[in-house]
């Protein structure tokens, strides 16, 4: 840590320098000033931890200084040197934020404690900083693991992250079967990985432990050598599977990459325990598969629903099941929705301005997408097309309800959320969404926003049993973690702490 003095008294700054044990305490003298000018001046250009100041120094006293320097650095502890007779003067010192101040004689022991408890306090604050950042990077990168948050346009949000945004990357992941070996056996794995791969993010999931890892061009070779020192150890372990997707050109591509992998793992076998993602030949699969849509359609004509549900579930399962690629599976849901509009004409509707968003949703996932994210598009799509073909028409108020449900679970932890920020956002009045939200939803948008929020929370408890409540609070979307607790202790019976606790044990 750094320490700068500030003294008018030469010998007494020599005097602070020469009788305490830097190096012990693990920090160095980082500069020096005689004036409140100098000093601050100095102080704004080195930025030290921690400020040694005599309350009386020329042009600007001790407590001008600090007053202006605790603005600009509110961490920075400040140790006041006084004497006997300033101690009253001291305590305004005090009163805005310096940590402690040391009388005059000085004491070198009297003044080592004091550093210590500086450094201690520091250290607090910067462990809570660190963990705060490391539980905004794994859930940013969650997001983008699971589409939440597109990756375009977010070049600055992955620098400001120290993530590598050009660089090739593949993912690895590796699933249990019980949770209760999860860290020990991720911590295996990395330090397999980091032999092969110095740089590296690991990210703890629902569905195991992911790794992304970053190389250069032709890291195919790496990759190859890491699945094998990965089997060794795998075949040593019970109830554990993994897959590791292609190499993919950089970040932008990374949920493609977490989708290979995971459909590689879900085909992790007993003999084979890790596999490298190899894809399907699009017509390959096509002439091999279940697919025929005018049998879909004629189910569709029919009304025949639960048969076409049918149908398309087992057709998506061999898609995971023989690793398409997602562009065969857009291609194939792409060729459905043609023919549901044309069908759809017939009745009068123009299908195409019903289902305009899964259009935009499909094009998206055409790279980028997994098999089952597109499955749920193409039911979606299926919905619609059952409700327009008996109706003829779509209900508004449901879109716009269904619009405002896509944005609360989108954005839940904005803490400005609120009916008038939704109903501007999908384009409606805030007293009519609030009306059609209950008639649609059974409850109102604040009790959604509410319950979404807490749901969250539970996740983030389980997940994250070391972080403290004012963090999870602040990340779902809450200022006050007082109104955090009310809320989840008045749905749930139970307080947060407790519940954490619980699932530590």
């Amino acid at each position: 840590m750094r320490v700068f003095l500030v003294d008018d008294e030469f010998l007494q700054r020599a005097l602070v320098k020469k009788t305490v044990d830097w190096n012990s305490l693990g920090m160095e003298i980082c500069g020096e000033a005689e004036d409140g000018e100098e000093a601050l001046k100095k102080i704004l250009e080195e930025k030290p931890d921690i400020l040694i100041m005599d309350i009386n120094i020329p042009y600007m006293n001790g407590i001008e200084v600090s007053k202006k320097v605790k603005v600009i650095f509110p961490e920075i502890q400040v140790i006041i040197l006084t004497a006997y007779g300033e101690f009253e003067y001291a305590r305004e010192a005090l009163s805005f934020g310096a940590v402690s101040f040391v009388l005059k004689p000085l004491d070198p022991e009297e003044l080592t404690k004091e550093l210590q408890k500086c450094k201690e306090k520091l250290e607090h604050i910067y462990r809570q900083k660190s963990s705060v950042k490391k539980m905004q990077k794994d859930q940013f990168l969650l997001e983008q693991l699971s589409g939440m948050v597109p990756s375009e346009n977010q070049q600055s949000k992955w620098e400001e992250m120290k993530i590598p945004f050009d660089k090739p990357l593949s993912v690895a992941l590796i699933r249990p079967e019980n949770k209760q070996q999860n860290n020990k056996m991720a911590e295996e794995m990395e330090e397999i990985i980091q032999d092969y791969f110095p740089v590296y993010e690991m990210i703890s999931m629902n569905q195991g432990y992911a790794f992304i890892l970053f190389g250069e061009e032709n890291m195919e070779y790496q990759i190859q050598l890491l699945c094998t020192y990965m089997q060794e150890i795998m075949n040593s372990k019970r109830n554990w599977n993994g897959g590791i997707s292609r190499v993919f050109s950089d970040i932008r591509e990374l949920k493609a990459a977490y989708q290979e992998a995971y459909s590689a793992a879900r085909k992790g076998k007993t003999e084979q325990k890790i596999l490298i993602y190899e894809p399907v030949d699009m017509f390959q699969f096509i002439r091999s598969s279940l697919y025929d849509s005018e049998v879909f359609l004629y189910y569709i004509r029919k009304n025949e629903y639960e048969m076409l549900t049918k149908e398309i579930g087992e057709m998506f399962i061999q898609m995971e099941e023989q690793n398409v690629l997602s562009d065969t599976a857009v291609y194939i849901s792409t060729d459905i929705l043609i023919h549901i509009c044309l069908y759809m004409s017939e009745l009068g509707v123009d299908f195409s301005l019903v289902v305009e968003k899964e259009q935009r949703q499909l094009t998206g996932l055409q790279n980028n997408g997994g098999i089952e994210e597109i499955r749920s598009v193409l039911m979606c799509i299926l919905e619609k097309c059952r409700i327009c073909a008996a109706e003829n028409k779509l209900p508004a108020t449901k879109k716009k309800v269904n619009d405002a449900v896509d944005f609360i679970d989108s954005n839940y932890s904005r803490i400005d959320m609120s009916l008038n920020l939704v109903a501007d956002t999908i384009g409606v009045n805030a007293s009519y969404l609030s009306n059609i939200f209950k008639k649609e939803k059974g409850c109102s948008l604040s009790k959604y926003l509410t319950q979404t929020r807490l749901e969250q929370a539970k996740k983030y408890l389980t997940e994250y049993p070391d972080k403290t409540l004012i963090e999870i609070a602040e990340s779902i979307g809450y200022s006050d973690v007082y109104y955090f607790s009310k809320n989840f202790k008045k749905y749930y019976g139970i307080s947060p702490s407790k519940y954490q606790e619980e699932r530590k044990m």
